[in-house]
């Protein structure tokens, strides 16, 4: 049986004419290549090391760019992963500070030198270091207080050492997946549902796992507007007689339905409007792809769902607070129970998450792009 292959691409996204500067780069390959060999004897490692003069090698970069720009290389070249390396500082959005960016769902990382001595003799190994553990992000691994996912504090500390065995477990299992042979491959008789149903059922665990990493119930709280739009049709909502008159009288499979539609809805709406769905210029069907784009519609899908019931959860609460006399008089009927109560946060919460799709499209494309696909600031 054939040793499954993993490969991987660096791509030196600056402009350097030191032909030493860059010979020390190129050796980063050859050394995370021989590591993961030794680390990870059941695959073959194929670490390629391009050269691509795009930015200049000074002044600071936004990681956005630098991440797309990585897609592209990794999907044209045909990579299971890529790491964009620059000896340039990153611009940070919440850190005072960053060396690196993964994005599991873009499979791809950037990383940067500028913090490390390119004259050092430890230069390779810090840098080789510092991509195992953004490489361990893009695997689904999680802080740990030893080995390669011990967080880099201090950048000239780093130094290369193995992955815990249940790690090392973690990692095997979602390689054997990633070394499997693209669905592009396999036919080119593709339509668009087909696609996506076998790329989903390609690696669900993998799927699932980058949906849980991106904590995805933060979302509502992470987009400023989005909340905003909400809370302002919500409590507008929570004192209109009409809106409780028609709200207690909804039946619940009307409420269920409507629910689930307002969910698609909002997702759908937001990740159009964002244009989530634009990682790369490629051309026809690529599983990489689809299966980021099912990440990235998941976690939004997921960020509405918590967005609802954050907000079924305040409509009840507010609804028990309020006068019963007020309440009934809004409803004209002489009492109000519990299931009524029920059936109208259900309504306030479907408005309420129709109201924030809206809003979420007035959020600024690039944030709501870096807060989707940035795993962290490393």
């Amino acid at each position: 049986m054939n040793t499954p292959l993993v490969h991987i691409g660096i791509v030196l996204a600056t402009d350097l004419r030191d032909s030493d500067t860059v010979s020390a780069y190129k050796q980063t390959g050859d050394r995370l290549q021989k590591v993961l060999r030794e680390q990870f004897p059941q695959f073959r490692w194929q670490v390629d090391f391009v050269n691509r003069n795009r930015y200049a090698p000074r002044g600071a970069i936004d990681p956005l760019p630098l991440l797309t720009f990585g897609v592209q290389e990794k999907i044209s070249r045909h990579w299971d992963y890529a790491l964009v390396l620059v000896p340039n500082a990153l611009q940070p959005r919440k850190r005072v500070h960053t060396v690196g960016i993964p994005s599991s769902a873009l499979e791809t990382a950037v990383l940067s030198s500028a913090d490390l001595d390119e004259t050092s003799a430890q230069f390779c190994d810090q840098l080789v270091a510092l991509a195992l553990h953004l490489l361990g992000h893009l695997w689904g691994l999680e802080h740990h207080d030893s080995g390669p996912m011990r967080p880099p504090e201090e950048v000239n500390q780093l130094q290369i050492s193995h992955f815990p065995d249940f790690q090392q477990t973690i990692t095997v299992d979602r390689l054997e997946e990633v070394a499997d042979k693209r669905l592009e491959e396999q036919t080119k008789r593709w339509n668009r549902l087909a696609f996506y149903w076998r790329a989903f059922w390609a690696d669900p665990k993998s799927i699932l796992i980058d949906l849980i990493g991106y904590s995805p119930w933060k979302l509502p709280l992470q987009a400023g507007r989005l909340t905003a739009a909400t809370a302002v049709s919500l409590m507008l909502l929570l004192l209109a007689a009409e809106a409780w008159e028609v709200g207690v009288n909804l039946s619940l499979p009307l409420l269920v339905l409507g629910g689930i539609v307002a969910l698609i809805v909002a997702a759908a709406f937001i990740f159009a409007g964002q244009n989530l769905g634009e990682i790369s210029r490629a051309v026809g069907w690529r599983e990489q792809l689809t299966r980021t784009r099912i990440v990235i519609f998941g976690t939004v899908l997921l960020g509405m769902l918590a967005l609802w019931l954050l907000l079924f959860a305040v409509s009840f609460f507010i609804g028990w607070l309020l006068p019963d006399e007020v309440l009934t008089a809004w409803i004209r009927e002489p009492t109000l129970s519990t299931l009524q109560l029920v059936r109208h946060a259900a309504f306030m919460a479907i408005l309420g998450v129709l109201a924030g799709a809206l809003g979420g499209n007035l959020e600024d494309e690039h944030e709501i792009k870096a807060e989707l696909l940035f795993d962290e600031e490393t």
